[in-house]
C-alpha cells in the first residue's frame, strides 16, 4: 500500500469507498443512456406490470426479513433505521481495518508477529500454521455469503437506469442497491486485511472470518427485533405497505391511458354497428327484390298456362281444366335435375310427376 501513495488502510479505505462510488455511477449512466436511446413500444398498461415486477424483485433483492427494505418504502423512520444500520455495519467493519495496521508504535493494532529468530541461529523460522487451504475456505466463506448480496446491489443499480420508474423510485433503487453492494465488498475487504494481520492458522482464519460476516446479519436482527416489538408498525414502513396508497403522478397515467383504450373501444364499436346497419339494409334489399322475382314468375306462370290451355282442346275434352293443371317446369342455367314447383315457388317442395294425356286421333 505504500508503495502508491497510500500510507495505511485506513487511508486506502477511503480510496475504496470512492472506487465503488464511481463504479456505480458509471454503470448507472451507461445503463441508462442506453435505456434512453432504446425504442420501446410498450403500453403503458405494460410499463405499470414492469414497474410491479421492478419493485417485488427489489423487495427480494434487499431482503424481506432485512431492514434494507425499508429503503423502498416512503417512510422516514424506515430509512432512518435502514441508514443507521449501515452506518452501524461500515463502523463496525472499520474498527477491524485500525486493527489491521502494519503500525507497532499504536496500541489498538492486532498485527502477530510469527517470526522467531534464535540467538544461536543466523535464519529466522515463521512460526504461522495457514497454508493456501485456509484460504481456499476463507474464499468460499466469503463467496457464499457476500456474492449474492453484490450481484443483489448490481441488480438494483440496473433497475434505477430504467425510464419507467420516477424519480424518486430510482433514487431509492440506486442507493438501496449502492448501499448493499458497498457494505458487502466492504466486509470481504476487511476480512482479508484482518486475517492477513493476525490469522497464523487455518482454524484462527475461519473463525476470524465467521466472527466478520456475523456483523453483515445485524440488519436482520435489526428487524426480527422490530418485529416482536410491533409487527404492525414495521408493517407501515414496509414498501408493500406504502404501495397500497397509489401515487397520484401514477394514477394520472393510468386514467389516461384508460381513457384512450375507452376512446378506441368506443370507435371500434361505433364501426362495428355501422358495418350491421349496412347488413341490414342490404339484406331488407335482397328480401324485396326476392318478392319482385316471384311475383314475376308467378305472372309469367299464368300466361304460359293460359296459352298452353287454348292450344290442347283435347285436355278439356278429357276434363282437364287450366286451373287445375300443374306443369312441371325445369329451369336452364340451375342445378342439374333440379325442378320447381311454380304453385308453391318452393324449390324443395316435391314435383309433381307430369300427366300423360290421350289425343284423339282425329286431332
Amino acid at each position: 500500500i505504500g508503495s502508491y501513495t497510500v500510507k495505511s488502510y485506513t487511508d486506502f479505505t477511503l480510496v475504496f469507498f470512492v472506487c465503488i462510488v464511481g463504479f456505480s455511477l458509471g454503470v448507472f449512466l451507461v445503463l441508462f443512456a442506453f435505456d434512453r436511446y432504446k425504442n420501446y413500444l410498450s403500453t403503458a398498461h405494460d410499463m405499470k406490470q414492469l414497474c410491479d415486477q421492478d419493485q417485488k424483485c427489489a423487495i427480494g433483492a434487499l431482503g424481506e426479513d432485512s431492514v434494507y427494505q425499508f429503503f423502498m418504502g416512503k417512510s422516514f423512520v424506515g430509512w432512518a433505521f435502514a441508514l443507521a444500520i449501515v452506518a452501524f455495519q461500515i463502523a463496525m467493519l472499520f474498527e477491524f481495518v485500525t486493527a489491521a495496521e502494519v503500525d507497532l508504535s499504536k496500541d489498538n493494532v492486532d498485527l502477530q508477529y510469527t517470526w522467531r529468530c534464535p540467538r544461536d541461529r543466523v535464519d529466522c523460522d515463521n512460526t504461522a500454521d495457514l497454508n493456501w487451504w485456509g484460504w481456499t475456505v476463507f474464499g468460499v466463506l466469503m463467496g457464499t455469503h457476500l456474492l449474492k448480496d453484490v450481484v443483489n446491489g448490481i441488480k438494483l443499480i440496473f433497475l434505477s437506469s430504467k425510464q419507467r420508474h420516477p424519480h424518486h423510485d430510482r433514487l431509492r433503487l440506486f442507493v438501496g442497491g449502492l448501499l448493499l453492494s458497498t457494505v458487502a465488498l466492504f466486509t470481504g475487504f476487511v476480512s482479508a486485511i484482518y486475517n492477513k494481520a493476525i490469522a497464523t492458522s487455518n482454524t484462527e482464519l475461519i473463525i476470524n472470518s465467521v466472527v466478520i460476516l456475523f456483523i453483515t446479519d445485524t440488519d436482520e436482527q435489526l428487524y426480527r427485533v422490530l418485529m416482536a416489538i410491533n409487527s404492525e408498525w414495521v408493517t407501515t414502513m414496509s414498501p408493500d405497505k406504502n404501495d397500497e396508497k397509489p401515487d397520484e403522478n401514477n394514477s394520472v397515467v393510468c386514467v389516461d391511458e384508460l381513457k384512450s383504450e375507452n376512446s378506441k373501444l368506443q370507435n371500434e364499436v361505433n364501426g362495428l354497428t355501422a358495418q350491421v346497419d349496412d347488413m341490414e339494409t342490404e339484406t331488407k334489399k335482397l328480401r324485396q327484390e326476392m318478392k319482385e322475382m316471384k311475383q314475376m314468375m308467378k305472372q309469367m306462370m299464368k300466361a304460359k298456362g293460359a296459352k298452353s290451355a287454348s292450344r290442347s282442346p283435347s285436355r278439356r275434352l278429357l276434363g282437364a281444366s287450366v286451373e287445375e293443371e300443374r306443369l312441371p317446369v325445369r329451369v336452364v342455367g340451375g342445378t342439374a335435375g333440379t325442378s320447381y314447383n311454380y304453385n308453391t315457388m318452393d324449390p324443395n317442395a316435391p314435383e309433381e310427376k307430369e300427366e300423360l294425356y290421350s289425343y284423339d286421333t282425329l286431332c
